[in-house]
């Protein structure tokens, strides 16, 4: 019969179909995160005394422990979504939780990550066995327990196309392990959001962090909040949801980190 249609109706998933974008938050569980109470402030650094041996009758070594303090300025990152009353009304979807998931999501690709300290790679286009060892043992050894690799994906890709068959050095060990979950013993953390690295290998450009980013401090002053306008456009008879966050982050101890550079 052709009026089948009239029978059978058509069917509605309440689902949806969500692209998350790329993920952002795998950084912040490594850093250390603290809740302050103020805009602006600042931690105290304090670095090691000196110890020595000591002869029988003789004056110990004296020293001056080198004091410092890393500043933070919180600062204020958000997003708005306008949403008309009849979608909200009429949606089998809840659209209110939905924005909360999407925003979150968007909060955790902003971050703060600023570092300075380089080692410079063999060459200016490609990466190198070399440089990866270079870079783990330019880094003090007690930051190096610790340690963790970040680069994008792209990078990724260039360290584990590494082959140098005369010494055996291969970045993947099969076509069926993850690759590059580890780095010289050490995780590698893929994120592919906005940030000072890069994803192609240039001259002078930045291709990796590696570090104890414990050593990295997220301040967090007021965390991730989501509120509801009826008001703001009610001449279109929509509704806005604003989400809202207030933070900083600032590294801790310089040392502890160090990005490979090409040449």
């Amino acid at each position: 019969m052709a009026e089948g249609g009239f029978f059978v109706p058509e069917q509605f998933l309440a689902q949806t179909i969500h692209d998350t974008g790329v993920p952002g938050s795998q950084l912040r569980p490594l850093c250390t995160v603290i809740r302050v109470a103020s805009k602006d402030g600042y931690i105290p650094t304090m670095a090691s005394a000196t110890w020595a041996a000591i002869a029988e009758e003789a004056a110990p070594t004296e020293s001056t422990p080198v004091v410092g303090q890393v500043t933070f300025s919180i600062e204020k990152s958000g997003g708005l979504v306008k949403v008309s009353r009849e979608l909200l009304e009429d949606s089998a979807i809840n659209l209110p939780a939905l924005l909360s998931q999407i925003f979150q999501e968007a909060a955790g690709q902003f971050n703060f990550f600023f570092f300075f300290f380089f080692y410079t790679m063999a060459g200016s286009t490609a990466v190198v066995g070399a440089d990866l060892i270079g870079t783990y043992y330019a880094l003090n050894a007690q930051h190096r327990a610790n340690a963790s690799w970040v680069m994008k994906s792209t990078i990724a890709a260039l360290v584990n196309s590494i082959a140098i068959t005369a010494a055996g050095v291969h970045s993947i060990p099969s076509l069926t392990a993850a690759p590059a979950d580890f780095i010289l013993g050490k995780r590698n953390v893929l994120t592919d959001v906005v940030s000072g690295l890069g994803g192609n290998i240039t001259s002078t450009e930045k291709i990796a962090i590696f570090g104890d980013f414990k050593q990295y401090y997220i301040e967090d002053r007021v965390g991730f909040t989501i509120r509801r306008n009826d008001s703001l456009y009610m001449g279109n008879d929509q509704v806005g949801f604003f989400a809202t966050r207030r933070g900083d982050g600032q590294v801790g101890l310089a040392a502890a980190f160090k990005i490979p550079r090409a040449a």
